[in-house]
């Protein structure tokens, strides 16, 4: 009977202890999106995808002029003169792949260097109000399935914290 009573006892400790414990919970979306920071680095990952994009089309437009000029002409052409055309449209096609790849691996990085300092500066703010309003936690809003009424939503006063309207 000792035993199951100190069980039952070790099993209600922690929960007794979580209830004592504040939780806050922050809309990390709605903060981004409205920080001019964020608009800024769209803006500029924008640009970069459009010049990219510019850069690849032409690259695509050299494959097409080639590729209709060569079908014109591939049956008046000397084997050995087709076949070094059909390397060079090879060639292109794979300067296509091989660019696409490096600009997506690009723009990946771009991204991930413009949003860094962003979403350091956006956690830092986090962890300022969660200590200010005494939070042990503090969870993403929209991944919680159910937040109860003495959950602290403390995405407003980050947003202040901002410096956002």
């Amino acid at each position: 009977m000792k035993k199951l009573f100190l069980a039952l006892i070790m099993a209600i400790a922690p929960i007794c202890s979580f209830a004592q414990q504040k939780i806050g919970i922050v809309n990390t979306q709605e903060i981004m999106a409205k920080l001019p920071d964020v608009k800024d680095a769209n803006a500029k990952m924008e640009q970069l995808t459009k010049k990219y994009e510019a850069d690849l089309n032409g690259m695509r437009d050299e494959f097409q002029k080639k590729a209709e000029a060569f079908t014109k002409e591939k049956a008046t052409l000397v084997e050995s003169i087709r076949l070094r055309k059909e390397q060079e449209l090879q060639d292109i096609q794979n300067r296509i792949t091989s660019s696409y790849q490096v600009m997506q691996e690009d723009l990946q990085k771009q991204q991930e260097t413009l949003l860094r300092p962003i979403q350091v500066k956006v956690t830092d703010a986090i962890k300022k109000v969660g200590d200010a309003n005494a939070c042990t936690y503090v969870m993403e809003s929209t991944m919680m399935l159910y937040v109860g009424s003495t959950a602290v939503d403390l995405t407003d006063k980050v947003k202040a914290s901002l410096g956002i309207k």
